[in-house]
């Protein structure tokens, strides 16, 4: 591969990754604002409710809501971190898009852990949503594909910084 077109695919995979990072914050901002509105108005109907099994305000409004099922258990409904899980989402995806801009191999690896962290979070919560509430909700599983989709991009901008280095490194040492 090129020096070039080592450059456009890490340059895509950094576009891709912000890109879908506005996608995943777009539908968090949207999760926060079914869940607040639906909380304040019990007779809401969001956009995505469809049927009586496919509804995301239904899945917002569950337990699982707020965060992600665990933390009202563990620590408190009253706590401070047990806000809904689209706040969590909004902060998230602001935290992926900026460290994509970087091209260092360590914040690049972070930025990949991290998304797989919220790639297992996707399971979980996809399990909750399958097995558990018996519910589709539109919204979630389009965040799962972000999620899934942004974990690809960031192994493959991973390994691009890894063999730029190698290739560096064996330049310099050929000197």
């Amino acid at each position: 591969m090129s020096s070039s077109s080592s450059s456009n695919c890490k340059y895509s995979c950094t576009a891709g990754l912000v890109g879908l990072s506005f996608a995943g914050f777009l539908l968090s901002l949207y999760t926060s604002y079914v869940e607040i509105r639906a909380e304040r108005d019990h007779s809401y109907e969001a956009m995505c409710d469809i049927s009586e099994r496919i509804s995301c305000t239904k899945v917002f409004t569950s337990p699982y809501g707020r965060g992600f099922g665990l933390v009202g258990p563990l620590l408190g409904h009253d706590s401070p971190l047990n806000i809904p899980n689209g706040f969590f989402g909004i902060f998230y995806y602001f935290l992926v898009a900026g460290l994509s801009f970087s091209n260092s191999i360590r914040i690049t690896r972070f930025t990949t852990y991290l998304i797989g962290l919220s790639n297992a979070l996707s399971l979980y919560l996809a399990y909750l949503l399958y097995f558990v509430l018996e519910d589709l909700c539109v919204v979630c599983v389009s965040t799962y594909a972000v999620n899934f989709v942004s974990l690809i991009l960031a192994v493959q901008k991973g390994r691009i910084l890894v063999r730029e280095d190698q290739v560096m490194r064996v330049m310099q040492k050929d000197r």
